[in-house]
């Protein structure tokens, strides 16, 4: 079992990242992700990075990577995070907000972009998946999609509004890269078709909680059915239920 996806105190994390590995050994986890947000001016990598370290003379039988965690900022693939990512295994590339040509807008924004018609949501789709097939092929370190498609139940849009020619494009993107993407029990995203697509190319798909507290750790109800769908289908996942 593995939790890829586990937040500290380090950025907005009740709990401190060694009492969250003690938690997650606990709970027989056997791969964890310690993932904090970053921006650009963020200071404590090194501290972090160290912490990660130490941890894994502490915990030997786990695999413990270090991560950051960065919102995606433009349809060029830029993101917020620190140029200098030493000691950093992975980063999460997230859509906290829609990434457009001329920088990052609020899900409010894209409401009301959308409610004006100034905005379409083939558009806003598009932008969404440019900047992250942008960003995971520009990214200095192997990239993690985090909660991928998190943003459109906040701007009113419906992941089955993903055409295929945008799916394919991300898992394009994916392979030629060596990017991961998670299932985010958080936010319960992406769902059984679009890991589907991720998982028959080949592309890694990971479990996750984004937890934010250590009571939540490795703790899942939705990722694991949904990954089971993803490899079996849902009558073959149905079936292995009853």
């Amino acid at each position: 079992m593995e939790d890829m996806h586990i937040h500290s105190t380090f950025s907005d994390g009740r709990d401190t990242l060694a009492d969250n590995l003690v938690v997650a050994r606990a709970r027989g986890l056997q791969r964890v992700g310690c993932v904090d947000h970053v921006r650009y001016d963020t200071d404590w990598l090194p501290e972090f990075v160290e912490t990660v370290q130490h941890q894994r003379l502490r915990h030997p039988r786990m695999q413990i990577l270090a991560g950051v965690e960065a919102k995606l900022v433009d349809t060029g693939g830029s993101i917020d995070a620190p140029k200098r990512l030493y000691g950093v295994d992975r980063i999460y590339i997230a859509d906290h907000q829609l990434p457009t040509p001329v920088g990052p807008r609020k899900p409010q924004w894209v409401r009301r972009a959308l409610r004006d018609r100034s905005l379409t949501p083939e558009q806003v789709l598009w932008m969404l998946v440019s900047a992250t097939t942008a960003a995971i092929a520009a990214a200095r370190r192997p990239v993690v999609v985090a909660h991928l498609f998190s943003l459109l139940p906040k701007v009113g849009l419906r992941e089955d509004e993903v055409t295929d020619a945008m799916l394919g494009r991300l898992v394009a993107a994916a392979v030629n890269h060596g990017a991961w993407v998670e299932l985010d029990e958080r936010w319960r995203c992406p769902g059984p078709r679009v890991a589907r697509a991720f998982v028959q190319a080949g592309v890694p798909v990971v479990l996750s909680t984004d937890s934010h507290i250590a009571d939540a750790i490795g703790q899942y109800r939705w990722a694991p059915y949904c990954l089971d769908t993803a490899r079996c289908g849902p009558r073959a996942t149905a079936e292995v239920a009853a």
